[in-house]
This record gives structure tokens, sequence and C-alpha cells, in this order.
């Protein structure tokens, strides 16, 4: 990755001063994902922990690298400082830093907690479905502060989903999805851009983009975001329906039951409404959810690793989504 004495240097002088006076002692480097460059760095003096991700990787040029870095550093600090998304108890994290000769590193602060992904599994597998519940409703609090300090007066339109289609569909063709199965996809999908007044209703504001369960840990009634490189503007239902694919999928896989996650979706969404202000709104948005949810399964069956049977059965929920979900 980068040598290792250059990192240190750079963590000393630029970013253990920002969380704790010299001197520092030994850093250690340990890598917590295999899919990609992402690192814990923690100096064992003081116990500081912070996280570092490489952008220059897969084989990208060198200035797309940089320009993602920048990207997702200037994401975060636009979050924390015009939209207040650096106050408790939902926040996102600080980045403290980034070194362009360091293979376009960031470095944020480390997020306390666990993630939405390990309650998740204690749900399924150690029946502690209320304690899942509860961070769900912690996640629509969440999204609720994001969606509205940053909604603007500029209604949806459909083509930034329909744009996402098109992509997820032309990669889905080189893997499990044939052409009978992509066309019906299409035309249930048309049916949607026609109705424009789904999209118009609702305002365009900022969205995290990557609403996986990975992405946020909880830490009490906190909420800490992380991976903020997604990040658009966009209908918020790009979020509520990601979270609602997720949750669709991971009860899919590990119970092969299609009907388990239902009561955990519709509790996400009714809390949205709830901490909004306006439980009408939840109308409004189970509305134009199934489109959204429909895109996140696609997404996920991207994911060669899932195995070609169980990705068909993601393809077709998707396209149960569509067709009767409008």
């Amino acid at each position: 990755m980068y040598a290792e004495a250059a990192l240190c240097e750079y963590l000393r002088e630029e970013i253990l001063p920002q969380l704790a006076q010299a001197p520092y002692g030994d850093i250690e480097v340990i890598r917590l994902t295999c899919e990609r460059p992402v690192y814990l760095f923690f100096e064992k003096e003081k116990n500081i922990m912070v996280v570092g991700k490489s952008f220059d990787c897969g084989g990208i040029p060198l200035e797309d690298a940089l320009l993602e870095m920048e990207k997702e550093y200037l994401n975060l600090r636009l979050l924390r400082e015009r939209f207040r998304m650096n106050v408790d108890p939902d926040k996102v994290v600080a980045p403290l830093g980034k070194n362009k000769e360091l293979s376009a590193l960031l470095v944020t602060e480390k997020a306390p907690g666990q993630t939405l992904n390990h309650y998740i599994a204690r749900a399924i597998c150690e029946q502690q479905a209320p304690e899942l519940f509860t961070k769900l409703s912690y996640l629509a609090r969440f999204f609720v502060k994001l969606h509205c300090s940053s909604e603007t007066d500029r209604p949806n339109s459909p083509d930034l989903p329909q744009w996402y289609m098109e992509k997820l569909l032309n990669s889905l063709a080189e893997g499990p999805l044939g052409s009978e199965e992509r066309n019906s996809i299409e035309r249930y999908a048309a049916r949607w851009w026609n109705e424009n007044s789904i999209f118009t209703s609702d305002r365009e504001l900022v969205v995290h983009g990557d609403a996986t369960p990975t992405n946020f840990f909880f830490q009490d009634e906190k909420v800490i975001a992380i991976d903020l490189e997604r990040m658009k503007w966009a209908d918020r239902c790009w979020d509520l329906g990601f979270i609602a694919a997720e949750l669709k999928h991971h009860f899919m896989w590990r119970t092969q039951d299609h009907w388990a996650s239902e009561p955990f979706i519709g509790h996400f969404l009714w809390e949205y409404a709830v901490h909004k202000g306006d439980t009408q709104f939840f109308y409004t948005i189970t509305r134009k959810l199934p489109l959204y949810m429909a895109l996140g399964l696609l997404r996920i069956a991207r994911n060669p690793w899932l195995g070609e049977p169980y990705r068909k059965g993601l393809i077709m929920e998707a396209e149960q989504c569509l067709r009767y979900g409008l």
C-alpha cells in the first residue's frame, strides 16, 4: 500500500495531534476488509484509533482516485458543517485528513459501537427482534435529520433512478440476468417513469447514497454513519428503499423466508414518518418505495459471491416490486 515509515510520520504529524498530545507510541496497521483497502490505525500508548481508506486501488487512474478521495472528504465536511451532522445523537464521522502521496488516503475518526448488520444477525440468529426494532427507530431518526436539514425546493424527477436502473441491468446482463427477465423488468419500470407525480410530489435532498447495514454504527441511542463517497442530491427513498432492500435480502439469505423482513421494513418506514412529525407522510414514501427497493435488490444481485440461483431470486423480487408496487 505505502511505506510504513511515511504513513507513521503522517499520522504522528497531522492526525494524532488532533486527538491527543505527543508523545505517541507504536502504531499498528490492521486491514479491516478484504474487499477494499480500509485500515485501522491503532496508536498503542494513548489507545487512539482512526480509520484510513485508500482510493488508489483496483487499477483506476490516480487522478480519479484523488477525485474520489477529495469528494468524500468534502462530503463529510459539508454534512458536518452545513447540515449539523456533527452533533449527537445523529452524525457522520469526522474527516481528519487526506494525503495524495499515500495512495490517495482519507483518514477519519473511528465510529464506535456495532453496525446495523450486527443487529440484523442477532435478530435472526438469537431471536433479538426487539433490539433490531429499536435500532431501526434510531436509524429512521438519523435519516430524518439528514434529509430534512438538506431539503431543497427542487422537485424530484425520474431521471436518476432511470439512469441507475439501466446501469444495474447492463451489469447484471453479464451474469444472472437473461434477456426475457430484462425485458420484463424494463416493461414494468416504464410505468413508473411515466407516473411523474410520484416523483414531483416530494423534493430533492441529500441522501447518504450507499445505505448498507455496514455503513451505520450504533452506540446506545447514537447513530454514526461512514462511507459518504456516494452521497448525492436525490429522492429520500434512495436511502429508505435501499435499507428496505437490505433488510429483505438479509432475512431471505439467512432464513429463506421472503416475508420475514416485512415487520421490520414497515416499522422503519413508520418511524421515519413519526420522527418527521407527519404520520401521513408514511403513505407518501410507501407509494414510491417499491421502485427504490427494486433498485436496491438489483444492486445486491450484482454480488457474485451470493451464487447465481439466489441472485436470480433477488432479480425476481425486484421485478415483483416493480410489477405490483405501482
